[in-house]
């Protein structure tokens, strides 16, 4: 599959022309736009993206946070599973980092950063 590359939410442009990936980066892109995207959000499609308020919740609750996560991420065909997610929270940002490994279709494994929320 190809897209345009996306660059914090903007389109990648280089010598004036829209960069395309494909392959792991563009599948890493996709996955990261659904856990960047909140649920409910996208008027085309309400069920599309990640439910957040146990990923940011106070207390947090990393079971339920890890069960809304693999929920989101099985929206990608190309995800089989999701073997592992980590959660490291910076008190002093008030951040929250989630990484995590898919494993694709073919079997093959792939690390993914989720990215951080902000905790508040």
């Amino acid at each position: 599959m190809k897209a345009p590359k996306l660059v914090n939410g903007d389109l990648a442009i280089e010598n004036g022309e829209l960069v395309m990936i494909s392959g792991d980066e563009e599948l890493v892109q996709s996955v990261q736009a659904i856990l960047g995207t909140r649920k409910g959000e996208f008027f085309l499609d309400s069920e599309h993206g990640l439910s957040h308020e146990n990923v940011l919740g106070k207390p947090a609750n990393q079971d339920l946070a890890r069960d809304d996560i693999i929920e989101a991420l099985m929206q990608e065909e190309r995800v089989a599973s999701i073997p592992t997610v980590d959660f490291a929270d910076n008190k002093a940002k008030r951040k929250r980092n989630v990484s995590l490994t898919i494993e694709k279709e073919d079997g093959s494994q792939l690390p993914i950063d989720g990215g951080d929320f902000d905790v508040g």
